[in-house]
């Protein structure tokens, strides 16, 4: 029992959502005297530490390195960089096994773990407190029920159907033994819990930006909410969800205009269009945005795949492509990691980056523009000449704003059937957000819609082709619906005898070693 304790405190001493220095009064730490399972959960100040502690497994090099490997890795906006790394080769190359350790999840069900934690022991802290009110009580259970719920959603996009339990393990002697459920019970079971806190969670702090932006707020379970919604093909609620953002007054939300948005949104963090992002700063720094995108002296693991090719993809002079990679021949990511110091957009070259040499950049989880877009491309699932109307004007909000040399309203007319403006919001998704983590679920997402591997198959094939990879050898996995999705890693059946393997990862040849 002393093992599994002295787990928890191991998680909960470590610096909270930055450290007690540069993130002054985000959370208190826990003094080491009273981490010990009788001390602890006593008083309100237990309960915020416990919160922290939730945010603080986010900030761990082996949860974002699986954000962005399970997001943006396996999609057409990236290749390989200068940098090596054997496993993510492997997956880059479309050569994907249950021995990589990219499909390792471990990281991802620490942070759920803490959470259920959280959420099982809170309410019994308020018979030692007298002063912890169920009000407080209720916005960190909003706070810890959002985090978990993301961190499933991105367990279910990513391997499909996985272990769901609400219950904590802190005892070394209970084998991890829960059986996997299919993702649309998994998603329906996180909407319905987040129904319950949704009106809980904290509207507005008053604190600082780093609260609204780092902390979960209303409109944050309001976002995740939406974006589930989306998965699930429910786009009546989606849009509803979309609404209750729009039309609240709360923690009021801008779209930031041409001249700033890059510098405001990716550089210094939480900005007044972000909704929830992860903090990080100097102290604590992103090392897995900086291994894979690059910074001085470091040779990233990715390069960006230039979508322009022949087309004109970004309508002319975007800014989300001039600002987001340069490169002639292979392509350098700048979004997060550097600072572009030319406003004469049309002559920018990799001489007028900066690299942000301390890390400190934030992860970006929703903002306004998500929003916007999940709206759109709801309303041009639902169909109707309105709604196909108001989806492109919605689409116009991020494109004119990326485009500052046009007028407004300048897609207005050019797209008017449903399919021309779903193939609209699907592109805007992939320009707005490059890089994000958000390419390859949208990929998925659409797929599954569609019912079809056609969409991913053409998107990524462009990918695979610019690799010199074999096309009939790539096209016979991306035909195949359960390649989409990630093995479960081989230890993780060792351990769970209940997990069932995907069935492409039990019967594809070369899936048994790399």
């Amino acid at each position: 029992m002393k093992r599994a304790f002295d787990k928890i405190k191991a998680l909960m001493l470590l610096p909270l959502l930055g450290t007690a220095t540069s993130c002054d009064d985000w959370f208190t730490l826990l003094p080491q005297s009273e981490m010990v399972a009788e001390d602890f959960w006593k008083d309100e100040q237990d309960v915020l530490s416990g919160v922290g502690a939730c945010y603080r497994a986010m900030n761990e090099d082996g949860f974002m390195r699986r954000l962005i490997v399970w997001g943006e890795v396996r999609s057409d906006n990236v290749v390989e960089g200068t940098g090596s790394d054997t496993d993510l080769g492997y997956i880059l190359s479309a050569n994907i096994n249950a021995a990589n350790s990219y499909v390792k999840w471990g990281d991802v069900y620490t942070v759920i773990n803490i959470c259920n934690t959280l959420i099982q022991n809170a309410p019994a802290v308020r018979e030692y407190d007298s002063d912890f009110t169920e009000a407080s009580l209720n916005h960190y259970l909003a706070e810890a029920k959002t985090i978990r719920a993301f961190c499933y959603f991105t367990l279910v996009r990513t391997f499909k159907d996985v272990p769901y339990t609400e219950e904590p393990f802190l005892d070394d002697t209970r084998p991890y033994a829960t059986p996997q459920f299919a993702a649309e019970i998994v998603l329906d079971t996180l909407i319905a819990d987040l129904k319950t806190v949704e009106n809980g969670a904290v509207k507005e702090y008053t604190a600082s930006a780093e609260y609204n932006r780092g902390r979960v707020t209303q409109k944050a379970v309001w976002a995740l909410m939406a974006d589930m919604y989306l998965w699930l093909n429910d786009y009546e609620n989606c849009i509803a969800y979309c609404n209750k953002i729009l039309d609240s007054n709360d923690n009021p939300l801008t779209l930031l205009p041409s001249s700033s948005f890059y510098t405001y949104l990716y550089n210094s963090g939480n900005s007044d269009e972000s909704i929830w992002e992860l903090q990080f700063d100097p102290n604590t720094q992103n090392g897995a945005v900086r291994t894979f995108y690059g910074g001085t002296d470091v040779s990233p693991l990715l390069s960006a795949y230039e979508l322009g090719g022949s087309t004109d993809f970004f309508g002319g002079t975007d800014l989300r492509r001039v600002l987001g990679y340069v490169g002639d021949g292979i392509y350098d990511i700048m979004k997060y990691v550097a600072l572009c110091s030319s406003r004469d957009y049309e002559n920018i070259g990799e001489g007028n980056f900066n690299y942000i040499g301390d890390g400190s950049y934030n992860w970006i989880f929703y903002r306004l523009a998500d929003v916007y877009l999940m709206k759109a491309e709801a309303l041009a699932e639902i169909g109707g000449a309105a709604n196909l109307e108001e989806a492109v004007d919605l689409v116009s909000l991020t494109y004119d704003r990326a485009h500052p040399d046009l007028e407004e309203g300048s897609l207005k007319g050019q797209y008017t059937t449903q399919t021309e403006v779903r193939n609209l919001v699907f592109d805007e998704r992939q320009r707005e957000f490059l890089f994000e983590g958000k390419r390859y679920f949208d990929l998925v997402r659409r797929m599954r819609r569609e019912g079809t591997t056609n969409i991913v198959n053409t998107y990524l094939m462009r990918k695979y082709t610019s690799m010199s990879l074999d096309e009939t050898t790539v096209r016979s996995k991306l035909d195949d619906e359960d390649a989409i999705y990630l093995p479960i890693h081989e230890e993780e059946l060792q351990v769970n005898p209940y997990l069932v393997q995907n069935r492409f990862y039990m019967t594809s040849e070369d899936i048994t070693k790399n």
